[in-house]
């Protein structure tokens, strides 16, 4: 029902009370029927819950099979250590997000709220949560609303709704009806669950507790499970797991099919068939996508951001729209004066300060009319308690010089005429050091300046004449259509038994304001620009307020209101255009997130009130503020920003572009290794070659003198034009087509020259084609090992290769990695070992001599030569698969 369009009287009859409130026993009685006043609360994510999102994972369950093979080889060691990786991979993502937990419930402020409650005639403390509809409710400044209610009674009160409605400045109430179907922040005889009284007092009678309030529909709308949601990261590993399982197993049935088809023992080639499936996949993924994300979370914390899920990083890394919250997100949650008027002059405002200005008599009194004409009073904690608008005027003053407390004391208050919306003004008396009283006034410009006569100019004062009256009205109306909030002052002098009046007042100047944007969302904009992220502002704020925000922070584009989005019919055609949304209620956000995500967008949401919070659910990454955003929100989101810092956002974009890149450079260099041998096998068999590589060396390659290095370029430095880069497109895939050329390149070169090796080492110990050789056989040994070799360091400088797209090993700084390094160095040391120790026992290796090496690292070369070929010819078009440019795409 609307309560706000009914009059007070059919109020108290449709909730069955009176303005004298309930009886005890009638309240407890609707407790009873209505529930307490509380919200449901969401059942917390179990630590078990947590274990188990870890193996949701196609891959995961392909290196339990890996386990499972490697028992059946008897392979212990082997188990053993992909065992090892799937605990660590656990481990690690377990541990993030139970600590993301327990972070996020450290930033939850408990308190238990008591309201005054009108009870058997009375006036009672009571628990909030002990309130039933038709309680009346006295409420007074500083006061957090308990439960939705229509005003009775209220004496200028305003309330603070900005956690509901998105609007910055205070909302002044009264009790007369409004229309019907009246938005939510035009129902101004209406005061909600969990806003603020900013200014004044009230009598008002409970409409609704708990789930019933507006509140309570907000958290409705959060209860939709989205729990079973991946991100584009998780989507795009499975992807490429499954299709990797299906080559996996076709590769290892027709090798086996072959080899035994040739001759060979079978069990060796069972063996032989199953290590190659093993090696084909890459156990090494979990842990780099593991450590990655890991290393990104820690890099995020540091500049004050919690990630509460692993993947959340790397899925902002692949927005390509960032929908954001105005006010206390994009703006500061604090009014300030921008603009001054006096004399005749604009003065533009920065940081607060009126560089330039000092002695100015006619400012010095606008400071002190802005400061004395003033209920806003210094906090002891170092802030401003009071109504923001006043709170802006106090500040002002004291960045000119003047102190509130030697002010006042100088001139000390007498005498007041509230501020009321009707009269649209406030007025203050004051005693003046030597005798005499004074009077200040503030107000609405053009009501204030009916009630001038005279004007100051140069310090003297003048008649107020038409053609300077009318300057002043056409520069408020300037200040307006920027969407600043503007107070006229004026002030005039009452001797020592003047008439108390407003009326022949003396015009002193302007003070334009407004909630400014925060400094490093302008840069943060622009970041976002240049990388190909469309920013969107939706706010609850007016149309003109919303427009003139957004053309300080550079967003540009349609605007539209709430009201003008119901009415369209192609949501999804409208989103792409409209960049800034007003006046628009928590289920029209949802609406623009889904809108955008049908349209192929990755969605990222910012916002900190409860209106945002279904938004941020919604969205692929919700990202809530850490101080000033409400627990509904941060429990609502992925991401919480402890230091409110919109800027920390293009740094987790930044961080999720890098762990996508250094994903990609893993995968490109372990396939590169793993396909090479798989051709090398396959090949070998279908020309009628004994197999160049045994399983324990396969292994081997796979574990270590190939799997460290790819391993490593999980820690790649981030590429400096990541942000220059448009998003990466929600359906490019790890291995893209320019991936699969490159390794089919690679992989052709790889396979060639080891097998080239192989045959050459072969002939030239006297083998000729046809003829058998045994496991155990010299020759067989040497050209094995020469294989084993040059797979081994072509693996190496592939790493190498992998450290960049488009540049080669030339020109990409190759030592800038020194994970990479290090892991290069140890492997090559371990292989080293494994030649010239007894330890070539085991593998079936026998010594190289340096001619040997020499033939090694020509191959090696030719490998370098090709990666440069291609580089070469392909750098030209590289960017075009990273994605699409929202700006120019048709979706």
């Amino acid at each position: 029902m609307d309560i706000f369009s009914d009059s007070i009287e059919e109020v108290l009859e449709k909730l069955g009370t009176t303005s004298g409130g309930l009886s005890t026993k009638e309240a407890e009685a609707r407790i009873a029927r209505y529930g307490e006043n509380r919200l449901r609360e969401e059942e917390k994510i179990s630590v078990w819950a947590i274990v188990r999102q870890q193996f949701q994972s196609v891959l995961v369950w392909l290196l339990i099979f890996a386990v499972i093979i490697s028992l059946l080889l008897g392979d212990v060691i082997e188990s053993a250590v992909i065992g090892g990786i799937l605990v660590a991979n656990s481990v690690i993502g377990f541990l993030q997000e139970f600590r993301a937990e327990k972070a996020l419930e450290a930033l939850k402020k408990i308190s238990g709220l008591k309201a005054k409650v009108l009870r058997d005639g009375h006036i009672v403390k009571l628990e909030t949560n002990l309130l039933a509809p038709g309680d009346v409710i006295l409420l007074e400044t500083g006061d957090r609303i308990p439960a939705d209610a229509r005003l009775l009674h209220h004496m200028n009160l305003e309330c603070q709704e900005a956690m509901l409605t998105g609007e910055s400045t205070p909302v002044s109430k009264k009790t007369d009806s409004v229309s019907s179907g009246a938005p939510l922040a035009e129902r101004f005889n209406m005061v909600y669950s969990g806003t603020i009284v900013s200014k004044g007092r009230a009598t008002a009678i409970v409409t609704g507790t708990g789930m019933e309030t507006e509140l309570g529909r907000i958290a409705e709308l959060l209860s939709d499970d989205r729990d079973g949601r991946r991100s584009p990261l998780q989507k795009k590993i499975n992807h490429f797991s499954r299709r990797l399982a299906l080559i996996v197993i076709i590769a290892a049935v027709l090798m086996f099919l072959l080899t035994w088809m040739s001759g060979e023992d079978l069990l060796e080639t069972f063996k032989t068939a199953l290590s190659l499936a093993v090696a084909a996949i890459p156990e090494g993924l979990p842990a780099v996508v593991a450590l990655t994300l890991a290393k990104g979370v820690q890099r995020m914390v540091k500049h004050n951001a919690i990630v509460r899920h692993l993947p959340a990083i790397e899925t902002l890394g692949s927005s390509s729209v960032i929908c954001s919250d105005k006010t206390g997100t994009m703006t500061v949650n604090r009014m300030s004066v921008r603009k001054i008027y006096a004399d005749g002059q604009e003065i533009e405002v920065q940081d607060n300060r009126q560089a330039g200005h000092a002695g100015r008599e006619d400012l010095e009194l606008l400071f002190r009319i802005g400061l004395l004409c003033n209920d806003a009073r210094p906090d002891p904690g170092g802030g401003i308690f009071g109504d923001p608008t006043e709170a802006a005027l106090l500040l002002s003053a004291r960045h000119y010089g003047q102190e509130p407390d030697n002010v006042s004391q100088r001139y000390p208050r007498i005498d007041e005429i509230g501020f009321d919306s009707e009269r649209k003004m406030m007025s203050t008396l004051h005693d003046v050091s030597g005798g005499g009283k004074v009077m200040y006034t503030k107000g609405a410009p053009d009501v204030l300046l009916s009630r001038c006569t005279r004007i100051m100019n140069n310090g003297e004062v003048i008649p107020l004449d038409k053609a300077t009256h009318d300057a002043i009205i056409r520069k408020n109306e300037a200040f307006a259509a920027e969407a600043l909030r503007v107070l006229g002052f004026a002030w005039k002098d009452v001797g020592v038994q003047g008439d108390f009046t407003e009326d022949d007042l003396i015009f002193v100047g302007l003070q334009a304001m407004n909630d400014p944007p925060r400094p490093e969302v302008i840069d943060a904009v622009a970041k976002c620009r240049k990388a190909g992220i469309k920013v969107v502002m939706i706010t609850g704020d007016q149309k003109l307020t919303a427009e003139a925000i957004g053309r300080e922070l550079g967003i540009t584009g349609r605007a539209m209101t709430g009201a003008e989005l119901d009415t369209v019919e192609d949501i999804g055609r409208v989103v792409e255009e409209v960049s800034i949304f007003a006046r628009v209620s928590p289920e029209q956000k949802i609406n623009i997130v889904t809108a955008l995500q049908k349209n192929d967008h990755v969605v990222a949401m910012t916002g900190d009130g409860v209106n945002d919070a279904p938004a941020l659910k919604q969205a692929d990454i919700g990202v809530a503020m850490g101080q000033g955003g409400t627990d509904v929100a941060r429990e609502a989101s992925t991401m919480v920003l402890i230091d409110d810092n919109f800027a920390s956002i293009v740094k987790a974009v930044e961080e999720g572009r890098a762990i996508f890149d250094n994903l990609r450079k893993f995968v490109f260099s372990l396939l590169a290794g793993n396909i090479s041998e798989v051709m090398i096998i396959i090949l070998a068999v279908i020309v009628g070659l004994k197999l160049p590589l045994v399983a324990i060396q396969i292994l081997w390659i796979n574990l270590v003198t190939d799997g460290l290095p790819a391993l490593a370029l999980g820690f790649e430095p981030k590429a400096k034009n990541l942000m220059a880069r448009p998003p990466i497109a929600k359906n490019t895939f790890i291995v893209d087509r320019l991936m699969i050329l490159r390794l089919v390149v690679v992989c052709v070169v790889i396979t060639a020259a080891c097998l080239g090796l192989y045959v050459h080492a072969l002939f030239s110990s006297g083998w000729s084609w046809g003829e058998r050789l045994g496991s155990a056989d010299p020759d067989y040994l040497y050209a094995s090992t020469m294989a084993f070799t040059s797979l081994v360091l072509l693996e190496m400088v592939n790493a190498f290769h992998a450290k960049s797209e488009t540049e080669n090993i030339f020109t990409v700084k190759v030592f800038s990695n020194p994970w990479l390094t290090a892991a290069v160095a140890f492997s090559l040391v371990l292989h080293l070992l494994v030649l010239y120790t007894p330890l070539n026992q085991v593998f079936y290796t026998v010594p190289l001599g340096l001619a040997d090496w020499g033939m090694v690292m020509l191959v090696c070369a030719t490998l370098i030569l090709a990666d440069m070929v291609f580089k070469w010819k392909v750098k030209p078009n590289h960017y075009v698969r990273q994605g699409v440019n929202i700006h120019t795409s048709k979706r």
